[in-house]
């Protein structure tokens, strides 16, 4: 044992690293052969399965596609409507709530509720007996009036009668004036000729004056007789005579004249007083005016009163204000209502003409405006599960937009002949702005949503293969879509069903049940 211990030598562990042992290269060699067997046999798979799918690819290659069945339609040409859809309301442009306008009891109902009812048509009455017996008394307040006016009146004519014959007097007097005043200028002609003729006698007395000296000289001297000396001395004493004489006759013409400037002083003063009975006449006159004019204004005071009385007496019938239809009748026969009660009697809408109103995208506005400024728009309605439609014309559009909805109001008018269209009713609503003569048109069910947008699957006739085709399609109108936008003609077949497993380059197999559209009035398939 010691022989053999001594012959083997010890060998540590630290004389070798761990992955230098010999255990460690064991292990090592066998981890190896595992790598490898593992990647022979992933070799193997990997060969096996390519030869597989090189194999199907082959059998794919070998056998053709199966065809999808679909439904086609065929693209066509028509006249296509430019139109707006929407739900309407039917409403009443008047409205009248008849209310009473006087205090009394219902003595009269003369329409039945929902009747239509005319304008001007008798509705209710009232009892009248208040109003008559204040008409009576009005009247007779009026008569009373009217008797005060007439005396009024009669008085006037009395006065202005004083007044004309005042205007008489003063004429009559002024006349006098103009005579007094003819009668001085010729008084005062007196005068002048008078001085005239003394002048002439004072000149032919110094004259026969000096020519009685002059012979009463020559007598004197012997030279002239004393009958031709006194012949002289009497004519020179007769013309002294004359001038006294001629003297008198000027004072007496003065004196005239003066009587006549008192006369015509006198006459004026008569006609001064004529004009102050004038004016107080007129001033009578006038009273007597203001009198009438007092009277007519208490006459036209107390006529107000009886007009008031009338309209209270005309407020006892109720009248239809419009033309309408009448609602139920509120208050019934024997009861007391109050004048300008809050408490309508009966509601009356009018119904002819009558309205629908809607509402639009506001972005459809400019549209519509546009085709607004050509011409009058047709607006189309129908009820829903009903074939009766009616027709109008867009009357209205609102100058605000509703901020909260986005859309504008429209309003059009309907004649509403038939009577079937009442307020608060729905109905649907077709604005008709133009026609589009060449629209292509495609069933609704052929345009499809992707994620680029609307598309139509187009059909290859030839090698009966579908293509993606892009476009822009508008609203559907009756089951159909115009194509706005995209390589669609007029003829093409499109796809309308089936569209869920097809992509461009499918083949396909067509339906013997497709569509093919005709052209109709409304552009409807048929």
């Amino acid at each position: 044992m010691d022989r053999d211990t001594e012959k083997t030598p010890q060998v540590s562990n630290d004389v070798f690293p761990d992955d230098c042992s010999p255990n460690s290269k064991s292990s090592k060699r066998n981890k190896n052969l595992i790598s490898l067997l593992f990647l022979l046999g992933f070799s193997l798979l990997g060969f096996w399965a390519i030869r597989t799918i090189s194999s199907n690819n082959k059998n794919k290659k070998e056998r053709p596609p199966k065809a999808n069945l679909v439904k086609v339609a065929t693209a066509t040409e028509q006249s296509v409507p430019i139109q707006l859809e929407a739900i309407g309301n039917v409403q009443s442009d008047l409205v009248v709530s008849v209310t009473p306008q006087a205090t009394g009891q219902i003595t009269g109902v003369y329409f039945k509720k929902g009747q239509k009812v005319k304008k001007g048509q008798l509705l209710f009455t009232l009892d009248p007996r208040i109003q008559d017996a204040s008409l009576a008394q009005a009247r007779g307040v009026i008569s009373k009036d009217q008797a005060s006016i007439d005396q009024a009146r009669a008085t006037l004519a009395k006065d202005q009668g004083q007044v004309e014959q005042a205007r008489a007097t003063l004429a009559k007097d002024q006349g006098q004036v103009e005579q007094a005043r003819a009668t001085l200028v010729k008084d005062e002609s007196a005068v002048k000729q008078a001085i005239a003729i003394l002048n002439k006698d004072t000149a032919q007395s110094r004259y026969n004056h000096s020519a009685s000296e002059r012979y009463n000289s020559l007598y004197k001297s012997g030279a002239v007789t004393l009958d031709q000396a006194q012949q002289y001395a009497s004519t020179a004493q007769s013309s002294s005579a004359t001038l006294v004489a001629d003297q008198e006759a000027i004072t007496s013409a003065r004196q005239v004249v003066k009587t006549d400037i008192s006369g015509i002083t006198n006459a004026q003063e008569v006609v001064k007083g004529d004009v102050v009975a004038i004016a107080n006449a007129q001033a009578v006159v006038k009273g007597d005016m203001a009198a009438i004019a007092n009277a007519q204004a208490v006459k036209k005071t107390d006529q107000g009163a009886l007009d008031n009385i009338q309209v209270q007496l005309s407020y006892t019938k109720i009248y239809s204000p419009i033309d309408g239809k009448a609602g139920n009748i509120l208050i019934n026969l024997g009861n007391v209502v109050q004048a300008n009660s809050n408490s309508p009697l009966v509601t009356i809408a009018k119904i002819r003409p009558i309205q629908v109103s809607f509402s639009i995208p506001e972005g459809k506005l400019p549209m519509v405006r546009k085709y607004m400024n050509q011409g009058k728009l047709k607006v189309d309605i129908s009820f829903a599960n009903d074939k009766q439609y009616a027709q109008g014309f867009l009357t209205f559009i609102n100058n605000t937009i509703d901020n909260s909805s986005g859309t504008v109001q429209l309003i059009g008018d309907f004649e509403n002949k038939e009577g079937h269209l009442f307020p608060g009713q729905f109905v649907n609503t077709t604005l008709t702005l133009a026609q589009n003569p060449n629209a292509i048109v495609v069933p609704s069910q052929a345009v499809q949503i992707g994620p680029k947008g609307q598309f139509v699957f187009l059909v290859d006739s030839e090698q009966m293969t579908v293509e993606n085709i892009p476009v822009t399609a508008s609203e559907a109108i009756n089951g159909l879509s115009v194509i706005e936008k995209g390589e669609i003609e007029e003829g093409d077949k499109v796809v309308i069903d089936g569209q869920a497993n097809l992509v461009s380059g499918d083949k396909v197999k067509i339906s013997t049940k497709g569509k093919k559209l005709h052209k109709s009035k409304k552009g409807s398939e048929s």
